[in-house]
């Protein structure tokens, strides 16, 4: 990112939520194997035979606004002996689809990898989304039909709770929700999600940036925690973004943290976004297009030892970074 435009943006950061990057900035990852194609928008995993990203690949003349132009893909890399990532030809890329996912279901017995990614189609100049689902044992075993679709809707994601129900995070926008908010339900099963978009679910929690209504929010991941007392927290890896009055678009990488047992009380309740990286935290790189210089979008955060994760995301719809980060949950601080 030009060092004006990063100057700006890390301004803004500061002034709307008090963000300032670490000391030491976060790296690019550039995928061998995809040609002059961008890889962005990551999901880590990790299987028998070491980590794995699957991530959008596309070309960076590729946009959902022109159907003729528009291929995105999901690939998958992996790092070899020099951890130099290349594409992972073992695993089957999914076509015409973005934004990868993951997350486990199920007991010990018969727990599945569930993977979704986004599918975008242009009917008549407006811009349609739909979340697909597919399961399997391992990334490369997926059943290739999807089991369960929510149309009209991006960022949908699941976590097991410890009773075995299924915590959904859902994404409402236009009317009262804007551009975009954060909706938490519970359902009892995989079963459950076959119909989601035609049922309505209790609210447990409806979030925003707590900055500004015109901002919108999303979550990319959720996760199990333990807070410093022993109490069990939800940790919510999200995006927050708005559009300035130039029409720049800036999207930063979130958390919320929320005790399971206040997120499962009658009460609806409310949380506030922690900032946890901006564009500016990363090494400049390549943008897709002017305008969205400024983007981090959040795909996994990777425990490392202590209160220590690696962040995965997006940049600037263009490349992979990840960062080191202590306590992006805020769980320890007092």
């Amino acid at each position: 990112m030009p060092a004006n435009q990063a100057t700006k943006s890390d301004h803004l950061w500061a002034e709307r939520h008090g963000h300032i990057c670490p000391a030491k900035r976060g790296k690019l990852i550039t995928v061998q194997g995809i040609g002059t194609k961008d890889g962005y928008n990551p999901a880590f995993y990790e299987d028998e035979h070491g980590p794995v990203l699957a991530f959008r690949c596309e070309a960076r003349s590729s946009n959902a606004a022109d159907p003729v132009s528009y291929r995105p893909s999901i690939a998958f890399t992996r790092p070899d002996a020099r951890g130099i990532w290349r594409l992972a030809k073992d695993i089957e890329s999914f076509g015409m689809m973005e934004d990868p996912f993951m997350f486990y279901a199920g007991g010990a017995g018969d727990k599945q990898l569930i993977f979704g990614g986004v599918w975008v189609r242009n009917v008549h100049g407006a811009i349609v989304p739909r979340t697909e689902f597919y399961r399997g044992v391992s990334l490369d075993k997926l059943e290739r039909i999807p089991f369960a679709v929510i149309d009209n809707m991006k960022d949908v994601r699941f976590l097991q709770l410890p009773d075995g129900r299924l915590l959904i995070c859902r994404r409402p926008w236009g009317d009262k929700y804007m551009r975009g908010r954060i909706a938490l339900h519970v359902i009892d099963s995989l079963d459950d999600v076959v119909d989601l978009d035609k049922v309505e679910l209790p609210l447990l929690a409806l979030l925003d940036s707590c900055k500004d209504e015109s901002d919108w929010v999303g979550v990319n991941n959720m996760y199990l925690l333990t807070d410093k007392s022993g109490k069990t927290c939800v940790g919510l890896l999200g995006h927050v973004a708005f559009q300035d009055a130039e029409g720049d678009l800036h999207y930063a990488a979130c958390t919320y943290t929320i005790p399971l047992d206040e997120l499962l009380s009658k009460e609806l309740h409310k949380a506030c976004p922690q900032i946890i990286a901006t564009r500016g935290c990363f090494e400049d790189g390549p943008a897709k297009a002017e305008n969205l210089h400024d983007v981090v979008f959040p795909g996994s955060l990777q425990r490392l030892e202590g209160d220590r994760y690696r962040l995965w995301a997006g940049l600037s719809d263009a490349r992979i970074g990840c960062i080191e980060l202590d306590d992006p949950f805020r769980l320890h601080t007092v």
